[in-house]
């Protein structure tokens, strides 16, 4: 059971810079050092992703590195042992996981969750399982030792924010701006955005469009606990494994190193 490892960090530290990366982009073992040059570069949490080929909430970036990793062979079942293998690799990291509900919905919730927490994962967040239909998700997390989370936006209204949260016992997914993920150069009013998801009284991560050390910051200094960066990440992974495979992992940690910087204890 992971969970714990996820209440202990988020206890433990005030902010949390966490990668966004797909689960064997590009390939499975490139993969792997990725993740560990992350938690090597400073990373307190991983969020992982399943491939999939319709990723509805994700943008271009994010897309090319689910089809890397599905023509480089990565199933379902080949990703869990991947995420066995991170956890084996970062066993004091709390994994946080991120599928489509097509991949839960072909194994079961029951079968899904037990299966990636068996894996290593601390929480699972399905952003097309809205909350209307979460309950039996929601129920099975709990069964199996796992976090669950659940997508705010800008559009969410209060009551339904309320709602949201009493359904979520990990973090509140909160996404930056409208929309499908995609590295942005600003992120206007979202210091306003954090402070309302804030007092659901759940700890607040913030995704979507982040890219630079002063979106971190800024999302820091207005309450959020996690800061995940995923776009501009799997684009310097998808342009170095284009140009010069070799260097993969180095560009990726030199890339990561400065948000990395950014979490304060």
């Amino acid at each position: 059971m992971s969970f714990p490892l996820l209440r202990d960090a988020l206890r433990r530290r005030r902010h949390h810079v966490s990668p966004f990366l797909v689960v064997g982009d590009p390939t499975p073992e490139i993969s792997l050092a990725l993740a560990t040059a992350a938690v090597r570069e400073g990373a307190t949490l991983l969020e992982l992703g399943f491939p999939y080929g319709d990723p509805s909430a994700d943008g271009p970036a994010i897309q090319a590195a689910d089809v890397r990793a599905l023509e480089g062979g990565t199933s379902t079942g080949k990703a869990l042992a991947l995420l066995a293998r991170v956890r084996d690799a970062c066993p004091e990291t709390p994994l946080n996981l991120l599928v489509y509900g097509n991949l839960v919905h072909a194994r079961g919730y029951d079968r899904f969750c037990r299966d990636v927490a068996a894996a290593g994962a601390s929480s699972l967040l399905v952003p097309d399982i809205s909350l209307e239909e979460s309950a039996g998700l929601s129920a099975a997390s709990r069964a199996a030792g796992l976090g669950h989370v659940e997508l705010v936006g800008p559009l969410t209204t209060s009551d339904r924010l309320a709602r949201i949260a009493r359904r979520t016992d990990a973090f509140l997914y909160l996404v930056a701006h409208q929309g499908v993920t995609g590295a942005r150069s600003g992120l206007a009013g979202v210091d306003r955005l954090i402070r309302r998801t804030v007092r659901a009284k759940r700890p607040v991560c913030l995704g979507f469009g982040l890219s630079r050390p002063e979106h971190l910051n800024a999302a820091f200094n207005a309450g959020a606990s996690i800061a995940v960066v995923g776009s501009h990440l799997a684009q310097v992974i998808g342009d170095a494994w284009s140009s010069d495979p070799a260097r993969v992992v180095e560009r990726f940690a030199d890339a990561f190193r400065p948000l990395a910087a950014t979490a304060r204890d």
